[in-house]
């Protein structure tokens, strides 16, 4: 296959996997590939997209290529989806090389990635602080309950990047989630706990996924609309497992 081919199947794979693995619906994943790919000169786009794999056929450069992706990491980062979006629809109407376009993918890719890691643990404190004002919090709930989120964040972020399975991730998560509000009852007596663990875990719920997997339902992808809202269930479950398990010890 000719290399400036496997260029542009490998934008086309490249792209995807960003979009799934960032939580983006099939019909986007789908629709930015073809408007990738065309605006690279290819024609005879065909995409088939699941929630983990992507098929990819096109015609460019006098030749038919294929190409099969295997995802197998998820999670949820609408900045990356955002400026990859943007990133197409800049590319409409032009010519353009697929190895520049892959170098501009790559950027984006570093550049929401580093937001991630260094902006997604202060999101989660301020965000489960929102949270816990609207349930109710007040006094030093509220900085605790940034403290357990904030860990919460730091702790799933480590166990994702050693590669365990999602729902031990989540179930650990909420299971530490509730062992630190817990602790935090004992150094502040009379604190109530409940709170600052519904507040501390809210970063970790799926919505985004639920959303996703309704939205590809009404779209017509049925099979990744049941794929994902079944994930979001078994996500939800996960985390209520590791805070009751732990409620369930200390409560004993």
């Amino acid at each position: 296959m000719p290399e400036k081919m496997e260029q542009l199947l490998e934008l086309g794979l490249y792209a995807g996997s960003l979009l799934l693995g960032s939580g983006a619906e099939i019909y986007r994943v789908e629709n930015t590939i073809y408007h990738l790919l065309s605006a690279c000169g290819a024609t005879d786009i065909d995409c088939i997209a699941t929630p983990t794999a992507i098929h990819l056929s096109a015609h460019a450069y006098g030749q038919v290529g294929t190409r099969v992706r295997r995802i197998l990491e998820r999670t949820t980062n609408l900045g990356r989806i955002s400026a990859i979006n943007a990133l197409y629809r800049s590319l409409s109407g032009q010519q353009n090389d697929p190895q520049v376009v892959l170098e501009r993918l790559q950027a984006i890719e570093a550049c929401t990635q580093r937001n991630l890691l260094s902006l997604g643990p202060w999101a989660a404190a301020l965000g489960g602080t929102a949270f816990a004002t609207l349930f109710g919090a007040q006094g030093w709930e509220l900085p605790s309950t940034a403290l357990v989120a904030w860990l919460v964040f730091q702790f799933s972020s480590f166990l994702r990047g050693r590669g365990l399975p999602g729902l031990l991730v989540d179930f650990l998560c909420g299971f530490v989630a509730g062992l630190c509000a817990l602790s935090l009852t004992l150094a502040l007596p009379g604190m109530p706990h409940n709170r600052i663990i519904l507040g501390a875990i809210m970063s970790l719920v799926p919505g985004v996924l639920l959303t996703s997997g309704v939205r590809d339902v009404l779209a017509g992808d049925l099979l990744s609309g049941i794929v994902r809202t079944n994930e979001a269930l078994f996500t939800a479950a996960a985390l209520a497992a590791g805070v009751g398990a732990i409620l369930g010890w200390w409560i004993k």
